[in-house]
């Protein structure tokens, strides 16, 4: 997590600051109470003096956004603390970018979606919220995760249907070695190393994830992966062509932990998501 003010970073306090920011940026805007802040800080097993430690973190954090010029970004509001208002948070950035891009997917822009899809995912440095000692901030992490996950395959759909097979299967690589279990990504792959006319490679795609799904959790690939496997096996007319135009509508929000839809938005830099620009006169 890290907080930038345009291009000059801001030395953030210690650990338990640090889960305090962390909160209270999963939902900006939005008050949180001080027995929240708590529970997340001391996961469940808190000191006596946990109010007082509490408070003494928001001082911290205060002290440190006023020495660097940007006056109050935390507010004391019963019966806790928030973000104030019109701070810009990059991971809500991201999100405004993906709806952005699901809109122009859905209705033919496909090149302006391409792009949004593009800055969206350019926002993530590493896994969010990485580093910080609390079980409810690593879940929320995971939510964030997903996310670009979604946005990954979302995207690659997107360019196979534009033909960017080769830029694709390049892109894909990694990523399916890393989640082995995710079949979209995975079948993803495969169409496009089939495209490209790599075919026995497209197959190994296949078998690996096979392998994998047997020896870890005793399961077979899912209808959709078998059959595009059988697809390219006989070298079927319908895994060169191209699908009809990407349409995407947006899944129910991802709920996790502490994580919630963003509303306001801040220049701190929230997990691993790098900081866009900063609109705002007050921070």
């Amino acid at each position: 997590m890290q907080a930038v003010d345009g291009g000059r970073q801001i030395r953030l306090p210690g650990p338990r600051p640090r889960l305090v920011l962390a909160v209270l940026l999963l939902e900006p805007g939005r008050v949180i109470s001080v027995d929240r802040l708590v529970e997340t800080v001391w996961d469940g097993e808190p000191p006596a003096s946990m109010r007082t430690q509490i408070a003494i973190a928001v001082s911290a954090l205060r002290r440190t956004f006023r020495e660097a010029g940007l006056g109050d970004v935390i507010e004391t509001v019963s019966p806790g603390y928030r973000i104030k208002a019109g701070a810009r948070i990059d991971a809500c950035i991201a999100e405004e970018h993906v709806a952005a891009a699901r809109a122009a997917a859905a209705d033919g822009r496909a090149e302006e979606a391409a792009v949004l899809y593009r800055k969206a995912l350019a926002l993530w440095r590493g896994p969010v919220l990485a580093g910080l000692d609390s079980s409810r901030i690593i879940t929320c992490g995971l939510r964030w995760e997903e996310l670009r996950l979604t946005v990954v395959e979302e995207l690659a759909e997107l360019d196979l249907a534009r033909g960017h097979h080769h830029q694709v299967a390049g892109e894909l690589m990694a990523l399916v070695a890393e989640n082995p279990f995710r079949e979209r990504l995975r079948a993803q792959l495969m169409t496009a190393l089939a495209r490209s006319g790599r075919q026995a490679e497209s197959l190994a795609v296949y078998q690996e994830g096979r392998r994998i799904l047997k020896d870890e959790l005793g399961l077979e690939p899912g209808r959709a992966l078998r059959d595009l496997h059988e697809a390219i096996l006989k070298d079927a007319p319908s895994v060169q062509q191209r699908p009809t135009p990407l349409h995407v509508s947006a899944p129910t929000a991802v709920r996790a932990g502490l994580a919630a839809p963003c509303r306001h938005r801040g220049r701190h830099r929230a997990g691993g998501l790098r900081r866009a620009a900063v609109h705002h006169s007050g921070l």
